[in-house]
């Protein structure tokens, strides 16, 4: 049987058996795959033909290629069995050999090619190797060999740094041949330059020449990896010292310092760095020689360079500060900003860089004195006096910014003042012994000394230090990081003794100052920052009242003060935020609506409940927010949002979210009045309906939160009240569109009811889905689209079954394909339906309150149900000519339609008299004879 496959079809077996079975787990399996294997390799030694190799091998070069290494691993087990070998990479040297060579070689050499990328070490190392012995096919078949080599290390340079360490013969192999490419290419009679993009420009002996960019990356990989060891052999170093001469050796005019490539410099600070940090010291000291003068700052920044690549760059930069007049105008070019943008590395200033560069030199010092002897030391301290070091440290020690003699003196002053007033409570002898004995006390005995307090100590409070007048003062003359200072000593010692300070004049004049600083931003971060934490100490009504009061009245900044309030919320203890909110609660003299949103604000951050996600519970709220604790703090809280809504209403902003908001980041106002309902809803319902009777200027608005507070809280709203929905159907009629887009917890469980009634329809899931009409006909009409969905996917007659389907099928057509005639079943919407379905759906609308569905449900889909229907008799009856077959539907949606017409004339004669899409004429048509 075996025989009988297709080559491919047996290497596909094999391949998926040597992968499932990971090498020898499964000798049993492994045992069945011997007569697979003797198949597949007749196939490739060519004992079934060349069609029969070349589909097998095909299959297997594809895995060899593949992107995975599983496959990869198979693909080259299935080649060692077959082909024989030790290893599973000899099968490479083997097929040129094979009678199908000359069909298998470009097989191979494509795939080999493509696998390079994704192999490394042995099996790396093992198909570069082969692929060169693949030479003479590619020079026939214009497949560059040393090209496709330096694309490889370019692409996967620290891949192939690895393998060169590691495999003497590839790195033999790469450096001969790189050798021999850069050798042609500077060659004398060379006619024809390299058609490549980044080709790269160098000059050789005062004569230009183009090196291709690939040949350049890879010499600078393999230059900066290579390393004289045991396995070296004399020809291989001839080869680097060669290569050495010709590229890199060189002050100034070497050739990699003087290459370039589209107008710019070829090699890379990277790539100078590589070379400057090589395994060999010899490479190392001639790259640091010939690297472009405005990278030598850069390199010294190198992390594990040789002394002498260190000694070689220092003495450069002396040099070339002893070549000038003025040296360090000289090296500060040299750190200026557009030389630094070429380093590759953060941006910083001049004093940062040279500090960097400082510290580095001195750390390569002190590692290199390290592992000297005595008689090595005069060197380093050569380098030490040099010309550049020298003048690095003498730029690093002056370069520390210092403060005007008035601004550190004022600073001095306060300090001192902090000083004494933050000092021991002991007396004075035991001070006195204290500093003489010079004991390290512990942060913890220090704390328990300066809270030892004594009768006769007297403290001065913060405000006595930080006045009104000095922060003006501050101000004025720009000093913010003087009082910013301050205010960190002062909240530093408020913390460690929290019953003693008293912040509360402080923190008025801060918010003061801010006030008459015409918004000044810098002063708002000074403020934002210290005053919720300072006056955590002295939370107090005369804090309160700056904040919500006076604050708003001379602050223009909304969201600054925003900020503020919910600064203040995150840094008081909750014995400040209940006090507070009491105190709120006692307050009728809120005299803007600013004030009331900074109250809003401070109400809904301390009630740990900003979101109306978690509302959905029936379950009381409990709560420790002071709010809902009683029926009139619930009433206060909500008048303060209906003054809220009256005074915004007189204005031009917009008070109902947007339509990104509606689901998410709601405003203020309205969450809190969510907070309240959860507890209170009787209570506030009635507020608003109330609010609604008087014709306020936030009625529209009323509406809309009605009609929020039900979508929340489904089964606790009384829709039995008379009153309570009447309002109801009036907010779903103004935000009907709205309604739309919020989210209410019987969504999903009244979406499954509606699509379960239009699919299997059955006497107890339509009393169900009429009960729920009934109590919660609101919700259940904004999902009515969910029911035209059902029927035009009913109408199109794809069900296999004909169960309760009425109608007829369009008839078979023959249809020609090839030779052969097939029978299709052509499919016609509305030539079947399940009249169960249909008859559920207008039994279901019917339920509904009239004076609902055809006013909210315009919105939401009750038309498109209506047209389905038309639809339908209008296939029945115009194009079928049957109406035996809609005879048992007709009555009911007649019924539908009057009901229609006697509650929203309006829409219904626009409707009536509109084009149906899909239809061939007017809808009028399907009314003829049906006494509407």
């Amino acid at each position: 049987i075996i025989h009988r496959l297709q080559p491919n079809a047996s290497c596909y077996l094999l391949l998926r058996a040597y992968g499932s079975t990971e090498g020898e787990k499964n000798k049993e399996l492994l045992d069945l795959t011997k007569p697979l294997l003797c198949h597949v390799k007749g196939c490739l030694t060519g004992e079934h033909g060349e069609r029969h190799a070349m589909l097998a091998m095909e299959l297997l070069m594809s895995d060899i290629s593949d992107e995975r290494v599983t496959r990869r691993v198979c693909s080259r087990r299935v080649l060692q069995e077959a082909f024989g070998g030790e290893n599973d990479t000899l099968w490479l040297s083997q097929v040129i050999n094979d009678k199908h060579s000359t069909v298998f070689v470009p097989l191979v050499v494509r795939a080999v090619s493509r696998a390079c990328a994704y192999e490394r070490g042995g099996v790396l190392s093992t198909y570069v190797l082969a692929l060169s012995k693949y030479r003479e096919f590619m020079q026939a078949n214009d497949f560059d060999f040393v090209s496709s080599l330096c694309e490889l290390i370019n692409i996967r340079p620290h891949v192939f740094a690895e393998a060169l360490k590691r495999f003497p013969e590839l790195r033999r192999l790469c450096i001969s041949e790189v050798k021999h490419a850069i050798e042609d290419a500077i060659a004398p009679n060379k006619a024809d330059a390299p058609n490549d993009s980044t080709a790269v420009t160098i000059l050789v002996n005062s004569q230009e020449y183009m090196l291709p960019g690939n040949l350049l990356g890879a010499f600078i990989v393999i230059m900066s990896n290579w390393q004289k060891g045991e396995t070296t052999e004399e020809s291989e170093e001839n080869n680097i010292m060669a290569l050495l001469k010709q590229l890199v050796t060189g002050e100034k005019d070497s050739v990699l310092s003087t290459a370039m490539r589209n107008g710019k410099r070829a090699v890379s600070v990277g790539e100078w760095v590589l070379l400057a940090t090589a395994n060999s010291d010899i490479i190392a000291k001639q790259a640091a020689l010939s690297v472009p003068d405005i990278f030598l700052p850069r390199l010294l920044l190198c992390c594990g360079m040789s002394k002498t690549s260190l000694v070689t760059m220092i003495e450069r930069l002396s040099k070339l500060g002893e070549s000038v007049s003025d040296p360090s105008k000289l090296y500060n070019e040299l750190l200026s900003t557009s030389a630094v943008s070429e380093w590759g590395l953060q941006k910083g200033n001049r004093i940062t860089i040279k500090k960097r560069l400082h510290g580095r030199i001195a750390s390569y010092l002190r590692i290199f004195s390290n592992a000297m002897t005595d008689g090595e030391q005069d060197e380093l301290n050569t380098i030490e006096r040099c010309a550049f070091v020298t003048w690095l440290a003498s730029e690093v020690s002056t370069a520390t910014v210092k403060k005007s003699d008035s601004t550190t003196r004022c600073f001095d002053e306060i300090m001192n003042s902090l000083n004494s007033s933050t000092s021991t409570s002991l007396d004075e002898e035991s001070f006195i012994d204290l500093e003489d004995e010079e004991i390290d006390l512990s942060i913890g005995e220090r704390i328990v000394i300066d809270t030892c307090a004594s009768e006769g100590h007297t403290r001065r409070s913060a405000d006595s230090i930080l006045t009104e007048e000095f922060i003006k003062s501050t101000l004025t003359a720009g000093e913010y990081d003087l009082l910013v200072k301050s205010l960190e000593q002062i909240k530093n010692d408020a913390f460690l003794r929290k019953k003693e300070v008293d912040t509360s004049a402080l923190v008025t004049a801060l918010m003061n100052s801010y006030a008459s600083s015409n918004c000044d931003h810098s002063l708002a971060r000074v403020v934002l920052k210290f005053v919720p934490q300072l006056s955590q100490f002295s939370c107090d009504d005369t804090l309160w009242q700056a904040i919500f009061i006076s604050m708003a009245e001379k602050s223009a900044d909304e969201q600054y003060l925003l900020s503020l309030v919910s600064g203040c919320v995150t840094h008081w203890s909750e014995q400040g935020l209940n006090a507070c909110k009491k105190w709120i609660l006692t307050q009728n003299d809120l005299k803007n609506a600013l004030s009331m949103r900074l109250v809003i604000r401070f109400l809904v951050a301390s009630s740990e409940q900003e979101s109306i996600d978690c509302f959905h519970s029936c379950d009381k709220f409990e709560s420790n927010f002071v709010c809902v604790q009683s029926m009139e703090n619930a009433e206060f809280a909500m008048k303060i949002v209906l003054q809220y809504l009256e005074l915004e209403m007189t204005s031009d902003k917009l008070l109902l979210p947007t339509c990104n908001e509606e689901r998410n980041n709601l405003p203020d106002w309205l969450i809190l009045t969510f907070i309240i309902a959860k507890s209170h809803q009787q209570c506030i319902v009635a507020m608003i309906m109330g609010t609604i009777d008087s014709n306020s200027s936030c009625a529209p608005t009323m509406y809309y939160v009605l009609l929020r507070l039900y979508l929340t809280f489904p089964t606790t709203l009384q829709w039995n009240d008379s009153k309570v929905r009447n309002y109801l159907i009036e907010a779903a009629k103004c935000h009907a569109k709205t309604s739309l887009r919020l989210r209410c917890p019987l969504d999903s469980q009244i979406v499954e009811m509606l699509h379960n009634l239009g699919t299997s329809p059955h006497t107890r899931l339509l009393q169900y889905a009429t009960d729920c009409s009934k109590n919660h006909s609101l919700i259940v009409i904004r999902h009515i689209p969910v029911l035209h969905e059902r029927l035009m996917s009913d109408g199109l007659g794809q069900e296999h079954t004909t169960t309760g389907r009425v109608g007829t099928r369009p008839p078979a057509a023959l249809a020609q394909i090839g030779d052969r005639v097939v029978k299709v079943s052509i499919l016609r919407w509305g030539f079947s339906y399940n009249e169960s379905i249909w008859s559920s759906v207008l039994d279901f609308m019917a339920a509904l309150p009239a004076e609902l569905l055809f006013t909210y449900g315009i919105d939401t889909g009750v038309l498109l149900v209506l047209e389905d229907y038309l639809k339908l008799f209008y296939v029945h009856v115009m194009e079928l000519g049957s109406e035996e077959c809609i005879s048992q539907l007709r009555p009911k949606y007649v019924t539908l339609v009057k009901s229609f017409r006697a509650c929203n004339s309006v829409e219904f004669q626009n409707w009536s008299h509109s084009n149906i899409a899909e239809l061939n004429s007017s809808n009028v048509i399907a009314f003829e004879g049906w006494n509407i």
